[in-house]
């Protein structure tokens, strides 16, 4: 077993490293977010291979004590506050975030309302690069950018950290759900599902460096799901309605968790639960009205999302299939194909419901299987910029999901969202893509022999 600690210990050390891009930064000049400097990227780019190596090689030798002790999660915490102390590294969304916290903390204006620009002598405004556009967020995560505003109204380093260690107190706690949820599946022997939730580059990179809010949500997802689980369906849309209050892309999950909640509510009381229906109506609807209230501007609430609908980024998979047309002389604009992508979508979703309402039961690889390609399919779909951060809306029903050679998969899955900071995405993903079909296969090939 000692053996076997040092693969946690290299990867502990691995993640510490990260902490170099910094001082490597610093000692280049670079201030771009992503690094533009060649040999800042090359670094990156060393560590990022050393990073996939440590963690692979961890996910194949497990230590299930691990798990059970203290010391390696406080190790771990302790890494994921150091990475907090950082400035982001990939993505000034983070600087985004503070800004339209400090509208509403420093200068008493509504984020939804109100931009960037209109603040020029704010510390942070040199920073921002959206400075036309409004909070695009929902009003929990208003109030979570808003406290470093408060706490730290002078300090840029003191705003980043508060607003990072938030971050890691909420996955943490999606860590400990994502446990829960394992043991509900009676799952609790598969070590390695902890190991590839909790160590994985893409969370940590995405988390504690960026400082992303898709991470809270995910959090608050999966608690809402463990309690889904558990029968206990109040606390299950209650938690849905904070994740929702963070971003607002937790809708793709919210008709599958009411397909369930109403077929057991059904069970249950052996008619149609309309009492059920109205309770959970009133409340969350209560709880979400009364969060946007103070901050509401009409539709102007959802200005920042409603201008990027008519977007077409390169960085998409609608338009790599533009380029791939193209080079067979096909052209086909990029409204039309994202017209074709959004359709096509919306056969599959129709699909996936139906199959949620004919589940029999609720056989848990199945579930977190179809909740993995609902979220990978709408990828499809995406043509605004396409960040690696969205590759967390998936991740945790991809690692539940259990596919062949998950290991693989999730390592190919995690680094594709890591290097697109320097190559596109949507090439990256499909190349990741075409690497997994192929070792799946050549060993299926070698099996049959």
């Amino acid at each position: 077993m000692s053996h076997r600690r040092n693969y946690f210990y290299y990867l502990l050390l691995s993640f510490l490293s990260l902490l170099g891009i910094g001082l490597i930064k610093a000692c280049a000049g670079e201030t771009n977010l992503p690094p533009l400097l060649p040999a800042v990227r090359l670094i990156i780019n060393l560590l990022y291979l050393n990073l996939a190596a440590a963690f692979f090689l961890q996910i194949k030798h497990i230590n299930p004590e691990q798990f059970t002790q203290r010391l390696p999660w406080i190790l771990l915490a302790g890494v994921g506050a150091l990475l907090c102390s950082m400035g982001p590294v990939f993505s000034g969304d983070l600087m985004e975030y503070l800004i339209r916290g400090r509208m509403l903390g420093v200068y008493h204006v509504s984020p939804y309302l109100h931009v960037p620009r209109e603040f020029p002598a704010d510390l942070l405004y040199p920073y921002s690069t959206w400075k036309d556009n409004p909070d695009s967020y929902g009003p929990l995560w208003v109030c979570a950018e808003t406290l470093p505003a408060l706490l730290f109204p002078g300090s840029i380093q003191g705003m980043i950290w508060l607003q990072k260690l938030l971050i890691l107190g909420a996955v943490s706690a999606g860590v400990y759900f994502f446990i829960k949820i394992l043991e509900v599946f009676h799952w609790t022997q598969e070590k390695k599902l902890i190991a590839l939730f909790a160590y994985n580059p893409l969370l940590w990179v995405t988390a504690f460096i960026d400082g992303r809010n898709d991470s809270v949500m995910l959090a608050l997802t999966l608690v809402s799901f463990y309690f889904l689980l558990r029968k206990r369906f109040s606390l299950s849309f209650l938690f849905w309605s904070l994740a929702f209050l963070v971003k607002y892309t937790v809708l793709i999950v919210l008709p599958f968790f009411i397909i369930f909640a109403l077929k057991e509510e059904t069970s249950r009381l052996g008619k149609f639960p309309v009492v059920f229906i109205l309770k959970q109506l009133f409340l969350n609807a209560s709880l979400i009205a009364g969060m946007f209230w103070p901050l509401w501007g009409g539709m102007d609430t959802f200005l920042a999302l409603t201008r990027a609908s008519g977007w077409f980024y390169s960085n998409t998979i609608p338009y790599a299939a533009q380029q791939a047309l193209s080079l067979v002389g096909i052209a086909v604009p990029g409204t039309a194909l994202k017209d074709f992508f959004l359709a096509a979508y919306g056969i599959f979703y129709g699909w996936a419901l139906w199959a949620a309402v004919q589940e029999k039961g609720f056989e848990p690889k199945r579930i977190a299987r179809l909740f993995s390609l609902v979220y990978l399919f709408f990828y499809l779909t995406i043509t605004i910029p396409f960040g690696f951060h969205y590759l967390l809306w998936a991740f945790p029903w991809l690692v539940l999901a259990r596919w062949p050679h998950e290991d693989f998969l999730i390592t190919l899955y995690a680094f594709a969202g890591l290097f697109s900071y320097f190559k596109r995405i949507n090439y990256l993903l499909i190349l990741a893509t075409a690497l997994y079909f192929g070792v799946f296969f050549v060993r299926g090939r070698s099996r049959a022999k």
